[in-house]
Formats: C-alpha cells, structure tokens, sequence
C-alpha cells in the first residue's frame, strides 16, 4: 500500500504540467551489470537481462517519468532485483542523423528504490543514478531510445549496489486523455 501511495503522490506533479506537454508509454529492455554488497555477500560484477516499463511527459527540451525496472536470475545469491524511479532528464534538438532521419541526444537522472532478494532475504535501499543516450524519431508518433544508465545506494546501508545498464526502448508518444 505505501508503493502505491507513493506512486500517486509522484504521478500528481505529471498531470498538472500535462497541459502543453505530449504523454508517453515505453518498453525497454538490455543487458545489466551489478554488483551487491551486504552484510552476509559481497559479489562481482554479475549480468543478466533487463526490462522496463515507463510513463511520463515529454515537452520539446525535457521529459520527466516514473520507471519500473527488474532483472532476474542475475546469480545464485540474488534472484530478482527491481527498481521504482523518478526520472528527469534534459533534451536536445533534433540533428540528422542519416538522409532525413533524425534524432535527439539525453541526459537525466533517476531517483527511486532498489529491491532486492539476496539469499531469499528481501533488500531494500534508495538509489540515485544517470543515464545518456539517443531517441531516433520515427513516423507515427513512436521513437528508438538506445542509452546507458547508472545507478548506486545513495548512502550505505546494509545493502548497497552499483548497477549499468546498456538497454534499447520502444516509446509511443500521445496526447493527453
């Protein structure tokens, strides 16, 4: 019940800046890096698919989202790692790329909340990250994302993490309902 209530109280800053803005929806998916440390485990650097989910608002320089993101079976000891985050990123114009296809360069950050099951033991911890990369515009109001995000602990607690990921995401882009 706090996941959701928290979710609502983020999704309410989206909906007043919706009014000049176009929504959008996305799907993503890539290859994950991470490493855990906690009191009980220290790994190396472990990989395993990813994939997410993500809505937000999309004005011409910025957009701004809530992601859902989860890998599993990154190893023996951690099963499934997901995260819930805020993202708020910076956008540049459109440049061409090749012909008179065209594309958008990012930077963001994200903020949110990591959770792990280390060992069967459920982890929990608040990450902060940034991720880079390029939106390719499509016809029909879709878009290609490939990019790179990076996320860690944003303190330590008893379990920490430090996460990459190399990922590509389909978004759709609409107007508001």
């Amino acid at each position: 019940m706090k996941f959701f209530s928290l979710l609502l109280l983020l999704i309410l800053p989206l909906t007043l800046a919706a009014e000049d803005s176009e929504w959008f929806a996305g799907i993503d998916g890539g290859v994950t890096g991470v490493n855990f440390t906690s009191s009980a485990l220290k790994s190396d650097y472990q990989f395993a698919p990813e994939y997410g989910l993500k809505i937000g608002l999309l004005d011409h320089n910025s957009r701004v989202y809530l992601g859902y993101t989860a890998a599993k079976s990154i190893d023996g000891n951690i099963t499934t790692a997901s995260t819930a985050y805020l993202a708020l990123e910076g956008i540049s114009d459109e440049f061409n790329v090749i012909a008179r296809s065209t594309a958008k360069f990012f930077l963001g950050v994200r903020l949110g909340a990591s959770f792990a099951d280390i060992d069967k033991v459920s982890k929990t911890a608040f990450m902060g990250g940034f991720q880079t990369g390029l939106l390719f515009l499509l016809p029909a109001d879709f878009e290609i994302e490939l990019a790179y995000r990076h996320y860690f602990t944003a303190r330590k607690t008893e379990t920490n993490f430090n996460a990459g990921t190399l990922y590509g995401a389909l978004n759709y882009k609409f107007y508001a309902f």
